[in-house]
């Protein structure tokens, strides 16, 4: 019988990548592919009790990529494949040599959307040696499936929807309120993201100054942390947005703030499959997103969220004044996103395709032994 065992291994997360590895190897786990989970110190903290700790580096050292991949040699026992997420977690397994079992990379984010200039030039370099030498390539959108298909083989790419959990809040909507000091009937705008330029969080914070020219009352509560905090509170002071923008940093639960959300902001200039926008649709929260990822290629504008496209500040506070003031049509686009998510992003389905990707490096791997 053939083992089935796969290892995830990822890098430093703080995101929407840890809640989707936790949540495949889950579903893995339920259909006989047992599955575990190692990366760095705390990475699955809440979410995995028992992941392995295999420090793979947040930078490009060559010592410290060197040890993580002697602590993932050291945890490959029993392995039948080694699921990487993200670059540097597919570097430290591909430099594994003879010692490694067939390896599937996902791509979790492109380096010619989230970086520019020298850094993007130098990265893609990388990125193409390795997506080149990987068994199995999984993307996450058609964007990067195009990006891909000039250096991976068609055999070996594969276009897949993140798994995302069935989110839950825990919280009532008034709770989250109240713990933030936000009027309990203010039209709320709720970001759940990094604060990293991709998110483009400077965008969102000038489309809210048009928002609450003509919403006064409107307040705004983006939760999450990362190294453009410093810049956001200077922009938020220059745009006089103190009072009605909170920063509240990392938390561990964000479906309690989605879903206590008048509306779901996502201004990212680049996506692969934002899991923050998934969850907004199955907690049935009215979505403006910008025209990036797999989930916008799924959702028709008006119809299921509003699309607009990216960078367009005046586009993107348009559409929430209308979200937040056009009460039936936003209910209805809010049931139909829910309704649509219950068909497209039901995580037991969105195993599956994941499956077919493991049994296709399992093959591919067999015949090459065999000769």
């Amino acid at each position: 019988m053939t083992d089935h065992s796969v290892l995830h291994l990822l890098g430093p997360s703080t995101g929407g990548i840890r809640r989707h590895v936790a949540e495949l190897a889950h579903q893995l786990n339920e259909r006989g592919w047992p599955s575990s989970v190692a990366g760095p110190v705390g990475v699955m903290a809440g979410l995995v009790d028992d992941a392995a700790v295999v420090d793979v580096p947040a930078s490009w050292n060559p010592a410290a990529l060197v040890r993580a991949r002697e602590a993932l040699a050291a945890r490959l026992a029993g392995t039948a494949i080694l699921h990487a997420h993200g670059l540097k977690a597919a570097l430290v397994s591909l430099s594994l040599g003879r010692r490694r079992p067939p390896i599937v990379v996902t791509l979790h984010n492109d380096v010619d959307g989230t970086h520019a200039g020298s850094t993007a030039r130098l990265l893609s370099v990388v990125q193409k040696a390795i997506v080149r030498r990987a068994d199995q390539v999984i993307v996450l959108s058609k964007e990067s499936l195009e990006r891909s298909r000039e250096v991976v083989d068609p055999t070996r790419l594969n276009l897949v929807m993140p798994v995302a959990p069935r989110p839950a809040a825990r919280r009532t909507p008034q709770e989250v309120r109240r713990e933030y000091g936000l009027d309990l009937d203010a039209p709320l705008v709720v970001v759940a993201a990094r604060l990293h330029p991709q998110k483009d969080l400077s965008m969102f914070l000038h489309a809210f100054a048009l928002v609450r020219a003509s919403l006064p009352n409107a307040r705004a509560l983006v939760v999450g942390d990362g190294p453009e905090r410093a810049t956001l509170e200077r922009t938020r002071a220059d745009l006089g947005l103190e009072e009605s923008v909170v920063l509240a940093g990392h938390v561990d639960h964000p479906a309690d703030a989605i879903a206590a959300a008048d509306v779901v902001a996502v201004s990212s200039r680049w996506e692969a499959g934002p899991l923050v926008s998934v969850e907004c649709l199955q907690l049935g929260r009215p979505l403006v997103t910008t025209a990036t990822g797999s989930v916008s290629e799924q959702l028709v504008d008006r119809t299921h969220a509003r699309i607009t496209p990216v960078g367009d500040t005046a586009a993107f506070a348009t559409a929430l004044v209308e979200v937040l003031t056009e009460h039936e049509p936003t209910r209805a686009m809010a049931e139909a996103g829910r309704r649509l998510a219950g068909e497209s992003f039901d995580p037991e389905a969105l195993v599956l395709p994941v499956v077919d990707v493991y049994e296709a490096a399992l093959a591919v791997r067999g015949r090459s032994r065999s000769r």
